[in-house]
């Protein structure tokens, strides 16, 4: 019986990358539509994680809003790419 549990465990361990690779999807970067000033500053709301009160406000420009989206999309892709990667052993 434990034999079998532990068989089915291995299983789940070795499909989950596969499983998790089959989701990925891009994330498309907003472009601001043609005559936006890129350096008009806007300001957004960003939750803490856990937390359904805190938070802050953080104010940049439309074109550093662009490249920060643009860069933290690049580091999710790497992330999921090299979890998919590694060797469980």
């Amino acid at each position: 019986m434990t034999k079998l549990l532990i068989a089915v465990a291995a299983a789940m361990v070795i499909a989950t990358p596969a499983i998790a690779q089959s989701d990925v999807r891009a994330i498309p970067v907003p472009i601001p539509p043609a005559g936006t000033d890129v350096n008009k500053i806007v300001c957004e709301r960003q939750d803490e994680l856990g937390s359904r009160l805190k938070g802050k406000k953080v104010c940049m420009t439309v074109e550093q809003w662009t490249q920060y989206r643009a860069e933290n999309r690049e580091k999710t892709e790497r992330l999921q790419q090299s979890a998919g990667t590694r060797s469980g052993g």
